[in-house]
């Protein structure tokens, strides 16, 4: 420790002699070097010869300078100055005629500002971070990276750049400003440019390319890591044109934060239509009992979507229905009503590492009734509280996360005829309508992106026919199988989302066909399984596997 300079190192005579050094070192060694007023560091060369000096800094060594200097070179001293496996807080500087190169290696950092440095070598996945405008003469890089910070926008001015790195940059679209990498030089190499990823800028539909990188030659590339920028709304590109890169509007994309929030929001009509199918299911094995009973399900489905808003993703869903339901005395017919409740869970993956969860409690109420002629009335009512949560994955690999819960209620009405055909053949004609209401629903990202829907509906209509045979077995037992084929249409095309102020389309609208089969099986008077398989294909949507097994006690 020092009060004035931690360490000072001159070139000059040494006292009582004539002789004069021109080289000297320093090594601080997993070592503290701390100085009160002024430079941790001062290089003076007193004689203004050549006198060289090498300064390493390795093993986990600090330094703090009192002025905030770690290092000060003045009046023509040459200094090599290498950090190694250290990090360090504090600037550097050189004075006109002295010279000062730079190095970080084996993860070294240094946050500072450089000035009148000749040159950098950063390697070995080192780093440096800047907050100012600077000149360097020389860089190069091996695996290490320029991280520009602080208040504002700064450029960095290199006389020439080679190797291979990064550089992480900010920039603002709306106003067209950023940090600026100039080469007035020749450039090599081939290094990558991470620009700062957010989900809260709000860029003009149109803009003039932004450039954030100029060369004066040299064969050197560069690239955006992930390929893209996300600013907001959308992922933009970089563009070489001529010795320059430049971030350009043409071929943007929804970014990932955008994709998830339109995902998500879309995701619950599918999510209470799937456990409306087991409900159905129920009502079809019970339909004309003269008995009540509990009752359980247990299902899973796959689903692949692809929005008009040119966003694609897969919802994998698995769940649990329990319930129990008793006769109910009327005029004519057998009515049936009961009481359900259960659980789903949705995982949602949305592409390159960004994914979503929709966790869905609800409870509801059914009933079924069967005329003597045959003719058959299904209705449900269901209430969920979903939760709602994203995970996403920007271009540059920087995570964002947000959730947001909702409510939804909706119902299906089912009409049809259970009509007997020869040889215990059976053909069942009906028609539903379903629809469901979510509310509005609003929810930040904590990367700052802003996604609201005011309201999200679902109105589906379906006509098609079940044709089954029962079978029945020599110890009392039956064996139902069947098939189904349907025609649905998804009607509600008004299912806006605003992302950061701007409007997408969400909607499903569009036809699509249901395959289905099952199985059911009566083991003993009282005791029920049953099997159900669906395939569904429309012009948005896709279910390539539906699945739900269960059983049934009779009271």
């Amino acid at each position: 420790m020092g009060l004035q300079n931690g360490a000072y190192l001159s070139s000059g005579r040494v006292a009582g002699q004539t002789a004069t050094f021109n080289t000297g070192s320093l090594v601080i060694d997993h070592s503290a070097l701390t100085s009160i007023e002024g430079a941790a560091i001062k290089v003076e060369n007193v004689l203004g010869n050549d006198a060289f000096t090498d300064i390493h800094v390795k093993n986990g060594a600090s330094i703090t300078a009192g002025n905030g200097n770690i290092l000060e070179v003045v009046k023509g001293g040459h200094v090599s100055f290498t950090v190694d496996e250290s990090e360090l807080l504090g600037d550097l500087h050189s004075d006109p005629g002295s010279v000062l190169d730079v190095g970080l290696t084996n993860g070294a950092s240094l946050t500072g500002n450089v000035f009148g440095i000749n040159s950098m070598t950063i390697g070995s996945d080192s780093k440096w971070f800047m907050s100012s405008p600077t000149e360097i003469g020389f860089m190069s890089l091996d695996a290490g990276t320029v991280g520009f910070t602080g208040d504002g926008f700064h450029s960095l001015s290199l006389g020439t750049l080679s190797g291979s790195g990064r550089f992480d940059m900010r920039i603002n679209l709306d106003n067209g400003t950023g940090d600026l990498l100039s080469v007035n030089g020749e450039a090599s190499g081939r290094h990558r440019l991470r620009i700062q990823n957010t989900g809260t800028e709000a860029v003009p539909a149109e803009f003039d390319p932004l450039r954030v990188v100029h060369t004066e030659g040299g064969d050197a590339e560069f690239g955006l890591v992930g390929g893209r920028a996300d600013l907001g709304v959308y992922s933009y590109e970089l563009e070489r044109q001529g010795n320059d890169w430049f971030i350009v509007g043409s071929g943007k994309e929804i970014s990932p934060s955008t994709k998830s929030a339109l995902a998500l929001f879309n995701t619950a009509p599918t999510v209470w239509n799937s456990e409306l199918t087991t409900l159905r299911s129920r009502m079809g094995e019970v339909r004309g009992q003269e008995q009540g009973g509990g009752w359980m399900r247990t299902y899973g489905s796959r689903f692949n979507a692809a929005l008009e808003s040119g966003v694609d993703y897969s919802q994998k869903q698995q769940g649990l229905s329990f319930g129990a339901d008793a006769p109910v005395p009327v005029g004519s017919g057998q009515l049936l009503l009961g009481l359900m409740g259960g659980y789903s869970k949705s995982d949602l993956d949305i592409g390159r590492g960004t994914s979503g969860q929709v966790d869905s409690y609800y409870v509801g109420a059914y009933g079924t009734w069967l005329s003597e002629g045959g003719y058959y009335l299904d209705g449900v009512v269901k209430l969920n509280q979903f939760h709602n949560e994203s995970k996403v994955a920007m271009s540059d690999g920087t995570k964002a996360k947000g959730n947001y819960s909702s409510k939804a209620l909706g119902g299906s009405l089912e009409v049809g005829k259970h009509i007997k055909l020869g040889d215990e053949y059976f053909v069942e004609p009906f028609a539903q309508v379903s629809s469901v209401w979510i509310d509005g629903s609003s929810y930040t990202l904590d990367n700052g992106m802003q996604a609201r829907t005011n309201q999200t509906q679902s109105m589906l209509g379906k006509v098609g026919s079940t044709l089954g045979r029962s079978f029945a077995l020599k110890d009392g037992g039956v064996v139902k199988p069947y098939a189904r084929v349907a025609l649905a249409h998804e009607l509600s095309r008004s299912n806006d989302v605003s992302v950061n102020g701007q409007r997408f389309d969400n909607d499903l609208f569009g036809s699509r066909a249901e395959l289905g089969a099952g199985v059911s099986v009566s083991l003993s008077e009282r005791l029920q399984v049953h099997a159900d398989f669906d395939y569904m294909k429309g012009e948005h949507v896709e279910q390539p596997w539906g699945a739900n097994v269960g059983l049934r006690l009779a009271f």
